[in-house]
């Protein structure tokens, strides 16, 4: 395998993103929307900041969930919205009829052809996906820093460090449908096929993976317990044992919907999406459900407790590009021409 021969390809491929109508298209709509809602957040966010200063006012007695400040991450929230739904159709975009588009052009014989192996041409192509993808989130990333800044907001040094795995982790997440794109390219002969069998396979992992995971786990754990009557003290044995078989039965049912929602990258984006841009409220609500108050609110959040509830969505967000992108390489590598 040679590199100069692959970021040739490489460049040749982000060169031609960059032309290609499509996906300028949506490339611009994704910017304009990156921008509108960065603008709407920052809003939002200096509204949250009065609010809190009112809360401030009532004393400590107040609810833990009103007593969080708001912070500047709350503004990539509304990015992250935008990623997690246009920002998948982009990733596919990009990846759609890299191999596909070429077969029916004819120029893909014409490439093979040429004193270069398969592996280099493929390698190459996900290369340029690659800085494409960077380039995309690259911009929206300035683009809410430029507003921030320029409305005199300035992130906090731990801030920076939650942005910068926000930008990593929706980096991540588009080129895994990019991944998801690529692969159809290569199982299709046109690329309107591989565009339909894309969006499929991705909504298939996004909805229905999801609401089928939840009705396998309704259908496993069965009713929910029915709390029984308590007339006098001598019952209270019987309820402890519905509150034991209560939970038992929840946490059954969770553990079963979390499993399933693991094969959902657009779930795993959106856990990972409120646990950055929200760090506080997210502590407060995976902690025990009789302690609100175990994570100070008024306390900078650990990126390393973050991390500890996020390492299994983490993972498998990484799986999708790595398990799409090995089947793009496997199917190309092997493709028939003729």
């Amino acid at each position: 395998m040679e590199t100069g021969r692959i970021f040739t390809i490489a460049g040749k491929e982000f060169a031609d993103a960059l032309r290609g109508k499509k996906f300028l298209l949506i490339f611009g709509i994704y910017l304009v929307i990156a921008f509108v809602g960065a603008t709407q957040g920052i809003q939002d966010y200096t509204a949250r900041l009065e609010r809190y200063a009112d809360i401030l006012t009532l004393g400590t007695d107040v609810s833990p969930f009103l007593s969080i400040r708001p912070t500047v991450l709350d503004v990539f929230l509304r990015m992250g919205e935008t990623v997690s739904t246009l920002g998948a159709i982009l990733g596919i975009a990009a990846g759609f009829d890299l191999i596909s588009g070429e077969r029916e052009e004819g120029s893909l014989k014409v490439l093979l052809a040429r004193p270069v192996f398969r592996d280099e041409i493929i390698t190459g192509k996900v290369f340029g996906g690659a800085m494409t993808l960077a380039l995309a989130t690259g911009l929206s990333l300035a683009i809410t820093l430029g507003l921030l800044l320029l409305t005199g907001h300035l992130p906090l040094p731990w801030e920076f460090l939650l942005i910068f795995v926000f930008g990593a982790v929706s980096f991540l997440y588009l080129f895994g449908c990019f991944g998801i794109g690529l692969a159809m390219s290569a199982v299709s002969r046109r690329s309107g096929e591989a565009l339909l069998f894309a969006l499929a396979a991705f909504f298939l992992l996004a909805l229905v993976v999801p609401t089928a995971g939840t009705a396998v786990a309704d259908l496993v754990v069965g009713e929910t317990p029915k709390a029984p009557q308590i007339v006098d003290e001598k019952d209270m044995a019987i309820w402890h044992a519905y509150e034991e078989e209560f939970r038992r039965h929840a946490d059954l049912r969770r553990n079963i919907v979390q499993i399933a929602n693991l094969f959902s990258p657009e779930w795993n984006y959106d856990e990972i999406l409120r646990a950055v841009t929200k760090p506080n409220l997210y502590l407060i609500m995976s902690g025990p459900a009789d302690d609100p108050w175990y994570h100070p609110v008024d306390e900078e959040p650990e990126f390393g407790v973050i991390l500890s509830h996020l390492w299994t969505s983490i993972v498998a967000l990484l799986l999708v590009p790595v398990l799409f992108l090995g089947f793009a390489y496997a199917k190309f590598l092997r493709l028939d021409l003729r």
